[in-house]
Parts: structure tokens; sequence; C-alpha cells
């Protein structure tokens, strides 16, 4: 398995995703390496059946270079090969490799192996396949398409023209099948040059055992925020424009006019949540509404989904599955989440929550408000939430797509 991140040097959805399936498998007996970067080489580790063993290649990543070194990094190509030539995988997963492993790990896995049509599948857990800066120009449309004038902006101030092709022609020589998250993320895929390789859709899934709020999570989050009792909006994920903080804020000038509320930010990003703060002050928002609950652990995110009253999933862009929406349904919470991307195949309108369009401030704060003002209907979308979650998004479900493209047993 290839992933530039993984647990606990973690601070994203690829490496909690590529860390779940590892474990996975590896519960039904397959001997599983990750192969992930860092700044220096761990060795050649020993591995064993049914368990995950960690490997760290070398991957230096030099400023001005970076972007070009996601395409090809030599040293962690190297790094790669030998691991592949030493271990000879029977299969081959990768997730997100664009920042520290590069394309090129892909070659790497493939070439290295002796039997060189080994299952490789790439998982595509956004659109850096064809888009420097994988939100799309943060346009709504999954429709986009990344053609040379509406992306010279980008290949030319970053220094890698022709970058989307070279990385096409890597894909179309190693990969078996692209794995997409969203049959959103797919069709956007297949307008940006994919279309003419193998794309299956394994939506992401989590274990709705470990999403479970217990009594007296709300109030332990509460405490250590030190809020008061109205109630909580949850917003976390990657903190930024794309995902539609912005929008959000705008959004709870027009919420705190019909309801009591206060919105809590989640995220790793001191200095946006500085943008917000500036945000809100500019909408209205009085002080004391906006709170930066910061970047949480699992017993943290835990208790902030129990305090929360709704969870807001506001991106501006087509998200291609935000895994936040998944965690608030297993959790029971009623989800107010964008028209863009994925969440609409994860939350169904009126039922586990409520879809509107970031870039309507008010009909985004209309809907977070309905929900708050009834309480009732709230729970019963909380409780559908869980149930849609269990039966259409487990960790099982989306285990056996893997499975099955990589070809082996579950």
């Amino acid at each position: 398995m290839l992933s530039d991140t993984y647990p606990p040097v973690n601070r994203g959805g690829a490496g909690e995703v590529a860390s779940l399936v590892a474990d996975g498998l590896a519960r039904h007996g397959h001997e599983i390496l990750v192969v992930t970067a860092g700044s220096a080489g761990s060795g050649v580790p020993v591995t064993q059946p049914g368990a995950v063993t960690v490997a760290t290649v070398s991957s230096p990543v030099i400023g001005i270079a970076r972007r070009h070194l996601s395409v090809l990094n030599p040293v962690a190509v190297a790094g790669v090969w030998t691991l592949a030539r030493r271990f000879q995988p029977e299969a081959v997963h990768a997730h997100n490799v664009h920042e520290r492993l590069s394309f090129g790990a892909l070659l790497a896995a493939r070439g290295g192996a002796s039997k060189h049509r080994v299952p490789l599948v790439l998982t595509s857990h956004d659109y850096l396949l064809f888009c420097l800066t994988k939100f799309l120009c943060s346009r709504g449309n999954a429709a986009f398409r990344a053609t040379p004038a509406a992306c010279t902006h980008c290949q030319v101030i970053r220094r890698v023209p022709g970058r989307n092709a070279i990385v096409h022609g890597i894909v179309r020589r190693t990969v078996t099948t692209l794995a997409c998250i969203s049959h959103a993320q797919a069709m956007a895929m297949g307008v940006n040059g994919f279309a003419d390789i193998r794309t299956a859709v394994v939506h992401n899934g989590l274990d709705g055992g470990t999403c479970e709020s217990r009594p007296g999570d709300g109030d332990a989050f509460r405490r250590r925020l030190q809020l008061d009792g109205r109630p909580i909006v949850l917003f976390g994920g990657r903190a930024s424009g794309a995902k539609g903080g912005d929008q959000l804020v705008r959004a709870m000038s027009h919420v705190i006019r019909r309801v009591p509320a206060q919105l809590v930010v989640l995220g790793d990003r001191p200095e946006y949540f500085t943008v917000v703060r500036r945000i809100a002050a500019e909408s209205g928002v009085p002080s004391g509404v906006v709170h930066d609950g910061g970047w949480l652990d699992p017993e943290g995110l835990r208790q902030a989904h129990g305090a929360a009253t709704v969870c807001a999933i506001p991106s501006v862009y087509p998200d291609p599955f935000n895994l936040m929406t998944l965690r608030a349904m297993l959790h029971e919470r009623p989800v107010v989440g964008t028209c863009h991307g994925a969440t609409p195949e994860l939350v169904v309108d009126g039922v586990t929550g409520r879809i509107a369009d970031p870039w309507d401030a008010e009909a985004f704060g209309t809907a977070i408000a309905d929900v708050i003002a009834d309480p009732a209907t709230a729970a019963a979308m909380g409780a559908a939430g869980r149930v849609r979650a269990i039966a259409e998004f487990s960790l099982d479900r989306q285990l056996a797509g893997y499975a099955q493209l990589l070809g082996v047993p579950v």
C-alpha cells in the first residue's frame, strides 16, 4: 500500500482511509506493507501475515521544486522500487501519492514486482490527478473541465507546464483500476481525461461502533471550550475557503436572527480562524458566536459530536467525499450539507438532514435554523442518518469493494 501520509503522522482523510483499509485487510489474514514518506527512511521492515507493517522512504521536498517532485521524486521512487523488489507484492493499493511519494512511485511499485501485471488500484481522494489546486477553482460544478485555457494560470505560475499530460500517462500505464470515492468525483474524472481508464466507485466507510457519542460527551465538550447552553453548529475538516468556512460564517448571521446558536470551527490552521473572525465581524456576527475548536483527537471528536445540535458541510467546490459528513451521520446528528460534490450522495434532503447551496448564505443559514428550531425533526433526521450510514457506508462494505478490485479474499 502506498500513501503519502499514514497515522499517527496524519492530518487528513486520505491517510485515515488508508489505515482503515490496511487494518481491515490484515484482519482477514493478509500481509500488509504500507509505504509512506518521511524526511528519512526507516530501513527494511519485517512483515508477517495478519499484520500491518509501515515502512518510511526518504522523500525530500525542496521549496520551489515541490510541484515537480510531486510528479517524479527520484529519492522516494528509488525507495519504493527497492521495497517492491524485495517483497514482491501480489497487489498494490495506492492512495494519495502526489505530495511526497510522487506519481513516479506507481511506476516503481509496478516495475519492481516480478509479476508486472499485479493489480494496482489507485484511490483518488481529491482532484489532483488533473487539478493543481485540487479544488477546481472552488467551483461547485463537478463537470468543470480542466482545459489549457482554464488551467494555464496555475500551470504557469506553479512552473509545471504539461503536468497533467505526464500524470495521465503514468496512470494510464500503471493503474488497473482508478477508484473514485463518489459518483460525483467519477464524473469529474471522466470529463477531465480519465474516461479511457477503468474506473470504479468505492465510497468511504467508517466503523459505526467507533462513532457513537456517550453520555456526558456534550457537557465535557462545552466545558472544554467554555461554551454556554446555546445550540451548537459544528464545522470541521480542512479549514479553508474551499470547504465553505467563509460562507458558513456569513450564513450564521442569518441563523442567529431566527434562533440562538453558536458555531464551533474545528481544524489545525489558526491563521484561517483569524480570517473567520474577520468575516464574522464584517457579516454582523457578534463576538461570542464563533469559537475555535482546534484540532481534536478521536475522543475530542466524539465529544464534539455529542455536543452538536447540527453539523454543517458547506463546501463550495465539488467535495469528493467529506468524512465529517459520514461521521456526523454515525453520531446521529442531522447534517446541513452543500449541494455540490458528493454530499447529496450521503445526505437525503428532508430525511437525514438538509441540502442547500452555501453560495447562498441566506438559504444555507435558513436550512440550519430550520433544523435547530425543530428538535423533534432534528432527532429523527439524526437517527435516520445513522441507519443510512451503517447500511450504505460501512467499513465492511468499503473493504469488500477494494478487495474485489485488488483480487484478494475477505
